[in-house]
């Protein structure tokens, strides 16, 4: 019975988490595209761009969240899950857009539990720190990748928006 009781707390809860009911006017988070973030995302995708110059970004597994509803909350819901996705990757290159756009439609995001460091052998070889230098710049060209794509779904987003917005 406990369980039952937790999960049915879970299912509850859940939506409140994965969602933000900003109050903030749409027409206010659309303005602040035009004068700010737009800036901001044309800037961090020239710093991926330039990043990734040398590499190739291969095809993502993950689903990518679209904006392709015309209900203005849903674009919202998705511009806001879009920045917390970027958030988490941890770029530099994106700090500012992310701090912008969290700021516009004036939502947190929730923030991911820390994780205990972990203790390690301090023997290394010489081999094995190549092939872990090679490991973490495959790893930051992945992450770099997927901040293009997100970077390329809130812009459609945005564009959204200003579509579903120009009627009022």
């Amino acid at each position: 019975m406990p369980l039952l009781c937790i999960s049915l707390l879970a299912l509850l809860l859940l939506p409140l988490s994965r969602s933000c009911d900003s109050k903030r006017p749409h027409q206010e988070v659309r303005d602040d595209y035009s004068i700010i973030i737009q800036t901001d995302i044309t800037n961090a995708n020239r710093s991926i761009a330039t990043l990734l110059h040398n590499s190739s970004c291969p095809a993502l597994k993950q689903k990518q969240h679209l904006c392709m509803s015309d209900n203005v909350q849903v674009v919202v819901s998705t511009l806001h899950l879009l920045t917390c996705k970027m958030k988490n990757l941890n770029i530099s290159q994106t700090n500012g857009l992310t701090t912008s756009v969290l700021n516009s439609i004036r939502c947190p995001c929730l923030e991911k539990p820390t994780k205990e460091p972990n203790v390690r052998s301090k023997r290394r070889t010489a081999t094995r720190q190549r092939r872990n230098k090679q490991k973490i710049k495959k790893k930051e060209t992945k992450k770099l990748c997927r901040a293009e794509a997100i970077l390329s779904a809130m812009t459609n987003c945005y564009q959204m928006l200003n579509t579903i917005l120009i009627d009022t």
